[in-house]
């Protein structure tokens, strides 16, 4: 029994790790502000998801919080307050991990189109032409099931003049698809 924790103990390190570590990946690369963005992953029947206001630049364990999916929890008050969002896209789709960013040219662009087609060639060949939603408030039920039917169509998505949903089997994976959105919306803001 005491073999088992410790091997969960140290899973729950590893993917924390991760999250920490895609958070100042999205910051440095500026798909996200000081206090804008948030990160999951699932494990199992939980998700470790980014503190609410925390910096993803600069995080530490503490700004991550361990929430249920299957029933509600007191902290799900500390969580981001896209947990909704994130919980949803778990019950509805079969993604291990989440990345909510706000990339300037990604944002800027969904206020002109309804879906956004790249045109170098590692966009199109890695993303296609990605959907924009519309803009559903922050944190609410309505955003939390449009991105996760929209997540199981695509494994990223716009929320017109919010920011970006992408998903994946890892932080990485979801991480690396707002990167090349973001590269694709700047090419094409200067063909503008």
């Amino acid at each position: 029994m005491k073999r088992i924790s410790h091997i969960i103990f140290f899973r729950v390190l590893y993917y924390k790790a991760k999250v920490v570590k895609i958070g100042r990946l999205l910051y440095k690369e500026g798909l996200v502000d000081a206090r804008a963005g948030n990160l999951s992953v699932r494990l199992g029947d939980q998700a470790i998801i980014t503190r609410t206001g925390s910096h993803l630049g600069n995080l530490d364990f503490e700004d991550l919080i361990e929430l249920p999916l299957y029933r509600e929890h007191t902290l799900k008050e500390r969580a981001s307050s896209e947990w909704i969002v994130h919980r949803e896209i778990y019950l509805q789709t079969t993604h291990k991990a989440v990345v909510h960013a706000h990339p300037l040219y990604t944002v800027f662009l969904s206020n002109y189109y309804s879906k956004i087609e790249p045109k170098d060639s590692e966009g199109k060949a890695i993303l296609g032409a990605v959907e924009v939603i519309p803009d559903y408030p922050s944190g609410s039920e309505e955003l939390a099931k449009a991105v996760a039917q929209g997540l199981k169509r695509s494994k990223i998505l716009i929320v017109k003049n919010h920011g970006v949903f992408s998903a994946g089997k890892t932080l990485t994976e979801a991480y690396s698809l707002v990167s090349v959105l973001e590269r694709s919306c700047k090419y094409l803001w200067l063909k503008i």
